[in-house]
């Protein structure tokens, strides 16, 4: 560089620094456990063959929505099981709102490649395009068909469906199988979102929530008088299949956010989940779902809790 640039180069960088200030904010990538009864993953049902089979499988676990909430009522009398704080009611007939300062989710609803399987599938419980098709064709005896409707008859078709209608090149691109998660060199049952722990009583996931604003100063050793220092409260809840369809009540087909597919003979959304789900969890929880009994207070930003989603609805 020459010379007679570099002196004011370096004198704008260091202007540039001195104009910077701590804003007070925590930002960070926090993470934590999810962990589930097998009784949830556990389900008794007919098949369209009129055959009853009971099975137990981590794609009987539908989409965990994990939110962050200012507290949590382990009694709520309106709901009749553990529910976030909600916000005044202000509008007739609508609830108030649970008002959440972020969340994530453990599986969620990616482009199924045919209709038949709209708001039918969520990540991270299939390990190839052969699980997905033993597990309709087989497992639960309602086949998969093709806009022809013709059976799908193996993976191999169905992942090149996918490639074609996603112009995709590779599964990652899909993203609706597993990855090599535990970098094991194979992709297994082991790298799906939800495993059996030891004991086989539990399924446990891992979850991230992504650069979330943390409010609450870790720092503090004393709380100020008058100041809540605490922090915010994890709550969850899973979005169990139906019995009757294996569809799920927080999907969407409407055209709002879920990908349209207009190819040829092929014409149908894709389906996406609700945009309101951590917000008015109570319009998608029913029977047979299953929340946490219990927030978990978050008043440090390392800290990597476990939370229990151990609650039936009934």
């Amino acid at each position: 560089m020459n010379n007679r640039w570099l002196v004011p180069v370096l004198s704008l960088l260091a202007m540039t620094s001195a104009c910077r200030y701590d804003e007070g904010l925590i930002i960070e990538n926090l993470k934590g456990t999810v962990k589930i009864p097998v009784a949830a993953g556990t389900a008794t049902l007919a098949r369209a063959d009129g055959e009853t089979v009971e099975l137990v499988d981590a794609k009987l676990i539908g989409p965990v929505y994990l939110g962050l909430y200012s507290g949590v009522d382990p009694a709520n009398v309106q709901q009749r099981y553990p529910y976030p704080k909600r916000g005044p009611q202000f509008e007739g007939g609508q609830p108030g709102d649970t008002y959440p300062y972020g969340g994530t989710t453990v599986g969620d609803f990616r482009f199924p490649c045919f209709e038949t399987l709209v708001c039918r599938v969520v990540s991270g419980r299939y390990v190839d395009f052969d699980d997905v098709v033993d597990w309709w064709n087989n497992a639960l005896g309602a086949p998969i068909t093709d806009a022809a409707g013709q059976v799908v008859p193996s993976g191999d078709y169905m992942r090149q469906t996918c490639y074609d209608l996603l112009d995709a090149a590779t599964d990652e691109e899909v993203r609706l199988t597993a990855a090599d998660e535990n970098d094991d060199g194979e992709i297994n049952a082991m790298d799906l979102d939800f495993v059996l722990d030891e004991t086989g009583n539990f399924f446990v996931a891992d979850f991230e929530m992504l650069q979330q604003e943390f409010f609450w100063d870790q720092n503090q050793e004393d709380c100020e008088p008058g100041r809540d220092c605490r922090g915010f409260s994890l709550w969850g809840f899973m979005d169990a299949p139906s019995p009757a369809d294996f569809t799920f009540d927080t999907c969407e087909i409407g055209e709002s956010n879920s990908l349209p597919v207009r190819d040829y003979d092929v014409e149908f959304n894709s389906g996406a989940a609700n945009r309101d789900v951590l917000n008015q969890p109570s319009d998608y929880i029913i029977r047979g779902d299953w929340v946490a009994s219990e927030g978990i207070e978050w008043n440090d930003v390392y800290e990597q809790p476990e939370l229990f989603i151990d609650f039936e609805v009934q």
